[in-house]
């Protein structure tokens, strides 16, 4: 019996993710690495492949030829997939993203940023370090909050877990309207601005596509409190970046907790923003590494090769990629 071929396309960082992708799938499948490979071998592989496990960045992707993509599942390490060249792929190119692998490291980033904010940690440490000590100063508490969380896939669903027991009220907005979690609110994008309006915290941390570029505009920041919390672990242009930086300057008990950019050294060469975001008061910032963590990337390893394990043994795959999802 012939097994069918899955093709590594990056370099593992460590044993442990190749070990994670031998464990899963080197008895199921033809398995290699293409790294590990010659010239000839590797082009050999990439015509054979049944699944192309990449990635996911634009780097990776360009190093592959989009019509090879055709009859394959394409499997990514990351959950985004706006780095997809879809205008150059195949019709019968399957793409299955790797959504959820990084929800409980991203979850805790997003919750560490809110109580950041709420206790200004970082402000009082700076006025303990000038000699000030103000105890009796009030700082705010997250009890009795709601937070809405803007995608509710596994980020949202882990961050849910971590706000509830604070006694931090959740609603949700995702694409049906409806959800297997616990919520107090689920809604779709037609609910944003009412929901906007109820909201303590907003996590955003859904995918950008067509529907949710430039969500956050003018008229969406007018709909939240003023001493709101903006978090952002999504991708940058799900805000409008003049419109944040306005907002910020004329509400200085607004706050924005940004881990993804407008422009970022992997995928634009370079850290760059058009407003002087991180030199604002209200502004917390994090060069987007939120699900980065000691375990974080054989994590990933695991989830995906599960997807690709599930395909190989049923012919079918979650988590795929469809229209809605194109930036």
């Amino acid at each position: 019996m012939t097994l069918p071929l899955v093709a590594v396309v990056f370099e593992p960082e460590e044993d442990a993710v190749r070990n994670a992708f031998v464990d899963a799938l080197g008895t199921r499948s033809e398995l290699v690495f293409l790294t590990e490979l010659d010239e000839a071998s590797r082009e050999d592989a990439l015509t054979r492949a049944k699944v192309l496990l990449v990635f996911g960045s634009a780097a990776d992707l360009s190093s592959l030829d989009p019509a090879l993509f055709g009859g394959k599942l394409v499997q990514t390490m990351i959950a985004g997939v706006d780095q997809f060249p879809f205008a150059q792929l195949p019709t019968d190119a399957t793409i299955a993203h790797n959504g959820g692998a990084f929800a409980p490291q991203m979850a805790e980033h997003i919750v560490g940023m809110v109580l950041a904010v709420k206790k200004e940690f970082l402000w009082w440490h700076t006025a303990m370090q000038g000699g000030v000590w103000r105890q009796l100063e009030r700082t705010r508490e997250v009890k009795g909050d709601t937070c809405l969380i803007v995608g509710f896939g596994g980020i949202g669903k882990a961050t849910a877990d971590l706000l509830r027991p604070f006694g931090v009220r959740i609603e949700a907005l995702n694409r049906s309207g409806k959800t297997d979690a616990a919520a107090d609110f689920v809604g779709t994008l037609d609910d944003l601005p009412a929901a906007l309006r109820r909201a303590d915290i907003v996590v955003l941390s859904c995918g950008l596509n067509a529907r949710t570029r430039g969500l956050i505009d003018k008229a969406a920041l007018n709909h939240m409190k003023s001493d709101a919390i903006l978090v952002n672990v999504a991708r940058g242009a799900v805000i409008e970046q003049a419109d944040l930086f306005g907002h910020l300057q004329a509400t200085p008990s607004f706050s924005a907790c940004l881990d993804t950019w407008w422009g970022e050294p992997y995928r634009d060469g370079k850290f760059v923003t058009d407003y002087p975001f991180v030199d604002l008061p209200n502004v917390l910032g994090s060069p987007h590494n939120s699900g980065i963590t000691v375990r974080y990337f054989v994590d990933a390893a695991r989830h995906a090769a599960a997807n690709v394990q599930r395909f190989l043994d049923t012919g079918t795959a979650g988590r795929l990629v469809t229209a809605a999802d194109h930036p």
